[in-house]
């Protein structure tokens, strides 16, 4: 199949490219400044684009003729949102420039949103629990806000929400086991909550379940949750996470979110139902193995990319 993966050069976007390419599909990775080593990747074409630029989308996506548009690329920290305008613009006016181009292309777009748009306090959540962003200000609202355009354009889509995501990506990823590592790595303790609970996703996950969406069983006008198999805290995460890598705990600072200094969040529960994925074949895998198959990549893969950060 021909996939067009926006954010390419981001977290999700670059694991995905990598994932469909070495797969046989012909894979448009496009990217908005810097392509973190996506000519490498056999059956990738980097594609630089401007998501904000609408013209520059139509003639990326009307030249690829992708089958499935795949929509990782977003104004992702929560914690830095200050930039209402700029969430506006990348979040939701970019979502309904890309719907629309890959409406006029006959392609199907996966978009890719968050459990942030649950209260913070929701506890257990599936498809059916009502919205109400309250824990990462503009962000959350952003991304649901989005969601609401694509439901309202032509494309045929799909909408997963994704839990806080870990595992190894570009130097310039943010996941939470790259933010535990580059403590470490500066010789600190990883601050940790103990007052934030998420059913916390390894990224190989994620992308099983966008290739089960999208080509495996694919999916049409239906939204899907994604999380880990287990409920953890951040702090009871990164305790484990220490374990896999023969890092002593007390590398790890539990803490309550309120008091870190600067930090915008506070305490959450948010645990993801994700009966209606697993119903179409998928599963999560345990804790353990995905961190056994990120630890075996990384002589290859995370050290080198680390090395030339």
């Amino acid at each position: 199949m021909r996939l067009l993966v926006t954010g390419a050069s981001g977290f999700v976007g670059w694991n995905a490219v990598r994932h469909f390419a070495e797969r046989g599909h012909d894979v448009a990775a496009a990217y908005f400044s810097f392509s973190h080593y996506l000519h490498r990747v056999a059956g990738c074409l980097p594609v630089q684009m401007d998501l904000t630029d609408g013209l520059a989308v139509r003639q990326v996506v009307a030249r690829f003729q992708p089958d499935v548009v795949i929509h990782a690329a977003a104004h992702s920290r929560p914690q830095e949102s200050g930039d209402a305008d700029r969430l506006l613009r990348v979040n939701v006016e970019a979502t309904v420039s890309l719907a629309q181009a890959a409406a006029d292309a006959g392609a199907r777009m996966l978009y890719l949103s968050t459990d942030l748009v649950y209260d913070s306090d929701a506890g257990l959540c599936n498809e059916e629990t009502p919205t109400n962003p309250s824990g990462a200000g503009h962000y959350s609202r952003s991304k649901l806000m989005g969601e609401d355009a694509l439901r309202a354009s032509d494309a045929e889509w799909i909408i997963v929400r994704c839990a806080l995501m870990y595992g190894d990506g570009t130097p310039r990823s943010r996941s939470f086991t790259q933010f535990i590592d580059r403590s470490w790595a500066a010789g600190e303790t990883a601050p940790l909550f103990n007052d934030q609970y998420r059913s916390i996703l390894y990224v190989g996950d994620l992308v099983s379940a966008i290739d089960l969406l999208c080509i495996g069983a694919p999916q049409s006008r239906r939204l899907f949750v994604c999380g880990g198999g287990e409920r953890f805290s951040r702090s009871g995460f990164g305790l484990r996470y220490a374990d896999a890598c023969g890092v002593d705990r007390s590398m790890c600072r539990v803490m309550r979110s309120a008091d870190l200094p600067g930090y915008a969040g506070g305490a959450s529960d948010i645990t993801l139902d994700c009966g209606r994925l697993q119903a179409l074949g998928w599963r999560p895998r345990a804790l353990e193995e995905c961190f056994a198959e990120m630890l075996a990549a990384r002589p290859l893969e995370y050290g080198r990319l680390r090395g030339q950060a």
